[in-house]
């Protein structure tokens, strides 16, 4: 008798990878696997002023299988073309692509704790990025 019931499967979800170069992480999500894109500081965003992130992939199926193992409904999922980082700028054609946000707890679901803390840390020492002063 399996251990599984029908149409489901044992094997966990991917876990989002992070990379030190946006276009390596575009790379990643076009070619079907799970990237988690920087956190960005929003002042003005849906859900209040804070730090927000993303999982992104090409493969729909996929980043809903790890939504689903996070707790996170089937309609977070949003449609956004991704850039085809390998062609020249002027030419770029854009590729079918997905993305679920992440926002305040949500953010502890995909990004390193440490990470956050850290994050959080600088965010209280000096303002975010968006609003700096020169």
């Amino acid at each position: 008798m399996p251990s599984t019931r029908a149409g489901f499967s044992s094997v966990p979800p991917e876990i989002p990878r992070a990379f030190a170069r946006r276009a390596d992480g575009f790379r990643h999500a076009a070619a079907g696997g799970l990237w988690l894109a920087p956190l960005v500081y929003l002042e003005r965003a849906r859900y209040g002023p804070g730090w927000y992130g993303k999982v992104v992939s090409a493969d729909p199926q996929r980043l809903l299988a790890w939504a689903i193992s996070k707790g996170i409904p089937q309609r977070a999922l949003q449609v956004k073309s991704l850039p085809d980082v390998d062609m020249p700028r002027a030419t770029r054609r854009r590729l079918p692509g997905y993305h679920i946000d992440l926002w305040g707890a949500r953010l502890a679901l995909a990004y390193d704790p440490e990470m956050l803390a850290r994050t959080r840390d600088r965010a209280n020492t000096s303002p975010p990025p968006s609003i700096r002063t020169r």
